[in-house]
Parts: C-alpha cells; sequence; structure tokens
C-alpha cells in the first residue's frame, strides 16, 4: 500500500506544478493572441505556449517563493 507520506508529498509537488502551470497558458495565451502574426491555432504556436508553461511550472516545483 502507499504510504500517507509519499501521496501527500506528491500532491504538494503537483499543487506547486499546477498553480503556475495553468496562470502561466491561460494569461500567455491571452497576450500572444494579441500580437498579429502569431497563430495561435498551429501546432507550432500550441507547442511554444505549452513549452513556456511547463518551464514555469516546474520552476514553481524547485523554486521558492522570496
Amino acid at each position: 500500500m502507499w504510504k500517507r507520506g509519499i501521496v501527500k508529498k506528491n500532491l504538494e509537488k503537483l499543487k506547486k506544478f499546477i498553480k503556475p502551470f495553468i496562470l502561466t497558458y491561460v494569461l500567455f495565451s491571452i497576450a500572444i493572441g494579441f500580437y498579429p502574426t502569431f497563430d495561435f491555432y498551429s501546432f507550432k504556436g500550441q507547442l511554444i505556449i505549452l513549452g513556456v508553461s511547463l518551464f514555469n511550472g516546474i520552476s514553481g516545483v524547485y523554486i521558492k517563493k522570496l
């Protein structure tokens, strides 16, 4: 069986990842959507947004707030 400590620790890391990931995805999508030559619906456009959001989510796990 799973130990409670392991599950609790993983849920905390997931929460630290999800909050900055979703916030970055939404706000970055809105901001870059105003750029006239950016194709939001292309595969390349979605990869750029996902890449930036993933980087920010991973940073949220390892970098503490000041």
